[in-house]
C-alpha cells in the first residue's frame, strides 16, 4: 500500500467539510453519537457544491499543492 497519502488529500475540501458537519451538528441541536452521519451529509453537500462551481465554470476549482 502507497504510505505517502498526503499528495492525495486535499486540505482545503476536507476542512470545508469538517467546516459544514460542525454547522449541520450544532443547528440539529449537538445530539451526540451522530459524527459519521454529519460528517456524510457534509460531505455530499460539499460535493455538490463543488460539482456545481465546476459545472458553472467549466473547470474544477483550484487546490492547493501538497509538496
Amino acid at each position: 500500500m502507497y504510505q505517502d497519502t498526503d499528495k492525495f488529500v486535499d486540505l482545503n475540501f476536507e476542512q470545508s467539510v469538517r467546516q459544514a458537519a460542525y454547522l449541520l451538528w450544532e443547528r440539529d441541536g449537538r445530539p451526540l453519537g451522530s459524527e459519521k452521519e454529519y460528517w456524510f451529509r457534509a460531505l455530499e453537500e460539499q460535493l455538490a457544491a463543488r460539482d456545481r462551481s465546476i459545472d458553472q465554470t467549466g473547470a474544477p476549482p483550484p487546490t492547493a499543492a501538497n509538496d
